[in-house]
C-alpha cells in the first residue's frame, strides 16, 4: 500500500501556511467584534447581541483549535499513526460543528424562558451602531474567506467562512428585528416588545441549526468511512471499469473512503485464469495507467491488487 498524493496548485507546505494566516486573521478580527458585541449586549440589556458575542467567542476558539489541527496533521506519519493523520481533520470539524449546536440549542432554551417571563427591553440607541458595522464587516469577511476557501480547496477556511456568514445573519435579523420595536410604539400591540428580543434569538437558533447539523454529519461519515458518494468516487469507478473491460478482466471491486482531504482507495481486479502469468511489471503498468486517470486536486491513500480468485476480493 503505497500513499499517493496530487499535484495541487499550491504545495501541501504552501496551503498549510495560507490556512494558519487566514486563520490568525480570523480571530484577530473576531476577537474586536467579540469584545465589542460584549460591551453593547450588557449595557443595552440585550440576550441577542450577547448571543451574537456567544457565538464569535466560540468561533474564536474553534479556530484556535483549527490552527492546532492544521498544525498536527502536517507532521509525518509515525508508529503510532502509520496511516496518517488525516481522521483528525474530520474530528476537529465534528467537534467544531457540536459545539455551535449546542450553543444553539442552549440559546433556544433560554429564549423560551424570557418569553415564558415575560421578555426584555432593549436600548437599540446603544446597539444600533454595533449593528451596522458587524453586519456590513461579518458580510465582507464571509465573502472574503469562501473565497479564499474556493481556491485553496480548504475545509478548515470554508468551516470559517460559513462562521462570518451566521455572525453576518444573526446581526442583520438582530437589527431588523429590534428596528421593529420603533414601529410597535405607542401602538395597540405595544406590549409585544419586550419579547422581541428573546423571540429574535429563537428563530436564528432555529435557523441556525440546520448548517452546523450539516458540518456534523459530513463529517461523523467521514469519521465512520462511509462511501464518499462524490464526483471523484463516480470518476474512480469509472476508470476502473474502463481498465477492467480493456484488458479483458473478469470483474473489479472498488472501495473509496474520504477522511479529511485525504482519500482513501482500493481497487481489487479478478483476472481469468489465462492471464494467471502476468509479470510484477505489467501490473505496474496498468496501476500507473489507472492512478493517473483518477489523480487529482487531492491527496489518495491507493491500494491496487490483481487476483484470480474472487474471495481475495471481498
Amino acid at each position: 500500500m503505497l500513499p499517493l498524493s496530487a499535484s495541487p496548485a499550491l504545495n501541501p507546505r504552501q496551503k498549510r501556511i495560507q490556512e494558519r494566516k487566514l486563520i490568525k486573521l480570523s480571530i484577530a478580527t473576531g476577537s474586536v467584534f467579540t469584545i465589542w458585541a460584549i460591551i453593547v449586549g450588557i449595557l443595552g440589556d440585550s440576550k441577542s447581541i450577547i448571543f451574537d458575542a456567544l457565538f464569535s467567542m466560540v468561533g474564536i476558539s474553534l479556530s484556535g483549535v483549527s490552527l492546532l489541527v492544521n498544525n498536527f496533521i502536517r507532521k509525518p506519519d509515525d508508529d503510532n499513526l502509520p496511516f496518517g493523520r488525516s481522521q483528525f481533520e474530520p474530528f476537529a470539524m465534528t467537534v467544531q460543528s457540536s459545539v455551535i449546536i449546542f450553543l444553539c440549542l442552549y440559546s433556544l432554551a433560554t429564549s423560551v424562558m424570557d418569553i415564558l417571563n415575560g421578555g426584555k427591553t432593549v436600548e437599540l440607541g446603544i446597539a444600533m451602531p454595533y449593528l451596522i458595522f458587524s453586519i456590513v464587516g461579518c458580510f465582507l469577511l464571509w465573502l472574503y474567506f469562501k473565497d479564499k476557501a474556493q481556491k485553496l480547496r480548504s475545509e478548515y477556511i470554508r468551516i470559517e467562512s460559513t462562521e462570518w456568514q451566521l455572525d453576518a445573519f444573526l446581526s442583520f435579523g438582530v437589527l431588523a428585528g429590534l428596528s421593529l420595536g420603533y414601529f410597535l410604539k405607542n401602538s395597540t400591540i405595544e406590549y409585544l416588545i419586550p419579547y422581541l428580543d428573546p423571540f429574535i434569538v429563537l428563530i436564528i437558533s432555529v435557523l441556525f441549526l440546520r448548517i452546523p447539523a450539516r458540518t456534523f454529519w459530513k463529517n461523523v461519515r467521514e469519521l465512520l468511512q462511509f462511501a464518499p458518494d462524490d464526483e471523484v468516487e463516480d470518476m474512480i469507478h469509472e476508470a476502473t471499469e474502463k481498465i477492467s473491460v480493456y484488458y479483458h478482466f473478469l470483474d473489479n471491486r472498488v472501495r473509496v473512503a474520504k477522511t479529511g482531504s485525504s482519500y482513501t482507495i482500493e481497487i481489487d481486479f479478478l483476472l481469468p485464469k489465462s492471464l494467471s502469468e502476468m509479470k510484477v511489471s505489467d501490473h505496474d503498468k496498468i496501476r500507473q495507467e489507472l492512478y493517473d486517470q483518477i489523480k487529482g486536486d487531492y491527496k489518495m491513500w491507493l491500494t491496487i491488487s490483481f487476483t484470480t480468485e474472487r474471495k481475495w476480493m471481498i
